[in-house]
């Protein structure tokens, strides 16, 4: 049968004097305090403890007051104390709390509860909590002392409560330590030893918000769920931990330090556990879920304390996919209704689960197909928020896109445009086979592969992978564009946002756990983790996958993309620069049509649900018209007649050998004597740097 609880209650009365807040504690003798939280100190007034930033605190001892009472050391002589601040947590909160500092040495705790509850609330927490006859003070007062900051942090108002307790209960404890209810010392029984073996006054303790990445059903989140940080190593707050025999006569506590006190330097950790700290309060409410990174250590120390399992980012998710969680790209789209069924068609056949697609400004009809597809369970389709966010499309795509379960709960997750197919050459051509191939990697920056019109010039409604099988060759350092990758990398907190080429917001403490390897599966240079975007003539190769790139398409297909403008670079035209830089028609590639049979089958499950077909002819022909439209423009006309004539046609062929100032400046600064060149020659030709044109 467990012990009674060992719980006593006191009452300060709090109301306003003309000096300032007056605080007299009368449910057991009186001490009384004076706060001057404004304002200069009033004449006369004595004796003054330190002055500091919020203005000066008086004290006047016990015995000095009308009617006072002696101190009540007694209770905690020669104990480890907690002097707990109950401001926000729910009083549940007080049996983990004690029960970890108590397995740590502290076998006392004193609490001012800045809500202001009675022995009816207190009560049963305390029984709840098993600590048997440790013994339990609650300081209370009538009225509540509990403010927020502009942060949206709780706090204590009226921090001469805390000098009130000091001298009232704890003059002879051995020990005693500032926390929140929500705060845990992570090593305790350290803590006190470091204090003690040090001789100092006072020791200052290292603070961290830490976070459950979900709430439960029916309950608030439990320390043990709060294994997620936001990966910074500086404090973000500070507790201490202090030696009241050895403090002297004119110290004042505060919640963050001791003034006046000789302070030994943080090295203890404290964790606030936000989900306690803020009861009922869903995660992304306090923090930005994306910079989350699940904290080892923590982990492992409430593993070994707390009975129950912590809720983890990979439980969030979905059903789970290849290799154990969801595959998820995510994307932007602008009148790409023709393209849609077939890209989607081969992602998922070689192992994607689901797309995340972010549309604006549609006039084929992509909204609307995408919406149908969604009846798939694979598609999640959104309108995009880039006028409100006050970004370019891709960019405000991205930003949205980190508040969706698809990508919260993803396991492996990679931006990807519809004219970019990822080609995976490792074993029977899936991701499945990808991961297996380099199992430890959590990282994979996949190169670009440019795939060019092919000659072709005529919009027709087949498979870009079956139509277009020209490209670049695989050695190909110019254009800078020719060996741009794409990243695919595990969702483990190891970055906080997407990016174009790569996850952006590398987490710090993360690391050294970070396996980053390239196409060919070596490791990435850690210099490209954090501004790469290409490959170089150390890193290039397609021995494990490639990212088929047809920026081109057909020459009528390009007028549509050049008159749709770019979701990215949006103040950047795409003339014959472009065409010349991306259509690279040297070598042939079939690689991507091992899964060809599946994809097809994937196709027609996907044109069988309702009106998906009908939407896609509709784009198909919105397309058409549009070309027609396009091509009757006198500036679209001459554009259309340059880049399928032979000039670009030849120029196509001729990879290699121009300077990166030559693909900046456009085709016409090539010479016709350059043209007739022998394209398998030993020549290169290049000009000097020209202002960007497109």
């Amino acid at each position: 049968m467990s012990a009674a609880p060992d719980l006593e209650m006191y009452r300060f009365h709090v109301r306003e004097t003309p000096e300032g807040r007056f605080l007299a504690e009368t449910s057991r003798g009186a001490a009384v305090y004076r706060s001057y939280l404004r304002g200069a100190r009033p004449e006369g007034a004595a004796p003054v403890l330190p002055w500091i930033d919020r203005g000066a605190q008086v004290a006047v001892p016990a015995g000095d007051a009308p009617g006072a009472a002696p101190a009540t050391p007694e209770r905690f002589r020669a104990r480890n104390v907690l002097l707990g601040l109950r401001l926000s947590e729910d009083a549940s909160a007080l049996g983990p709390w004690l029960s970890w500092h108590a397995a740590g040495g502290f076998d006392a705790a004193l609490i001012i509860d800045a809500r202001g509850e009675t022995s009816e609330t207190w009560r049963p927490a305390v029984e709840a909590a098993g600590a048997g006859a440790l013994p339990v003070t609650i300081v209370t007062a009538d009225t509540s002392l509990a403010g927020i900051t502009a942060a949206g942090e709780p706090v204590l108002t009226e921090p001469v409560m805390l000098d009130a307790v000091r001298h009232r209960f704890l003059s002879e404890a051995t020990t005693v330590a500032c926390l929140g209810l929500a705060e845990l010392i992570l090593a305790p029984a350290d803590a006190l030893a470091r204090l003690h073996g040090t001789g100092a006054a006072a020791l200052l303790l290292d603070g961290r918000r830490a976070y459950p990445w979900r709430l439960r059903k029916g309950a608030p989140a439990p320390v043990s769920d709060h294994i997620y940080t936001r990966g910074q190593r500086r404090p973000e707050f500070r507790r201490w931990i202090a030696a009241p025999g050895r403090l002297a006569e004119g110290a004042l506590l505060d919640v963050e330090t001791v003034q006046g006190a000789d302070l030994a330097p943080a090295d203890s950790a404290v964790v606030r556990a936000m989900g306690v700290a803020h009861p009922g309060v869903a995660p992304k409410t306090l923090v930005d879920k994306a910079e989350l990174v699940e904290d080892d250590a923590l982990a492992a120390a409430f593993a070994g304390f707390f009975e129950t399992r912590p809720l983890r980012r990979r439980e969030a998710g979905r059903a789970p996919g290849v290799p154990g969680d969801e595959i998820v790209l995510v994307t932007a789209m602008k009148n790409e209704g023709p393209f849609i069924l077939d890209w989607l068609a081969h992602h998922l056949a070689i192992g994607v689960d689901r797309v995340v697609v972010y549309t604006n400004d549609c006039a084929d009809g992509t909204d609307d197909l995408l919406t149908a597809l969604s009846a798939s369970g694979r598609v999640e389709h959104f309108a995009n928020p880039y006028r409100q966010i006050g970004k370019v499309p891709q960019r405000a795509a991205f930003d949205a896109a980190r508040a969706t379960d698809a990508v919260r709960g993803a396991g492996w997750l990679m931006t990807l445009d519809v004219d970019e197919y990822l080609n995976i050459h490792a074993g029977e051509g899936r991701l499945a086979d990808l991961f297996a191939a380099r199992h430890e990697a959590n990282v994979f920056s996949i190169p670009w592969r440019l795939f060019g019109s092919g000659d072709i010039a005529s919009f027709e409604d087949v498979p870009v992978t079956r139509q277009f099988t020209r490209c670049a060759p695989a050695f190909c350092p110019k254009p800078h564009q020719a060996w741009g990758f794409k990243t695919l990398y595990r969702n483990a907190g190891l970055f906080r946002r997407l990016g174009v080429h790569r996850p952006l917001g590398l987490a710090q403490d993360r690391i050294e756990h970070i396996r980053w390897v390239d196409g060919s599966g070596r490791p990435l240079p850690r210099a490209a983790w954090r501004k790469g975007w290409r490959m170089t003539a150390t890193t290039w190769g397609y021995n494990l996958a490639s990212v088929n790139h047809y920026a081109v398409r057909s020459a009528e297909s390009y007028l549509v993309k050049r008159d749709r403008g770019r979701v990215n670079h949006t103040d950047r035209d795409q003339g014959t620069a472009y065409w010349f830089r991306m259509n690279q028609n040297a070598e042939e590639d079939l690689s991507i049509r091992r899964l060809a049979a599946e994809a097809d089958r994937c196709r027609t499950d996907l044109a069988a649900l309702p009106g998906v077909a009908e939407l896609h002819a509709r784009a198909v022909d919105w397309h058409l018209d549009r070309i027609a439209v396009l091509k009757a423009d006198p500036a679209y006309a001459a554009l259309y007649a340059e880049i399928t004539g032979e000039r670009l046609q030849r120029l196509a062929r001729m990879p290699g050998r121009f300077g990166s100032s030559v693909y900046l400046a456009g085709p016409d600064v090539i010479p016709d004597e350059v043209l007739a060149r022998d394209p398998d020659g030993d020549w290169t030709y290049a000009v000097a740097n020209p202002e960007r044109r497109d």
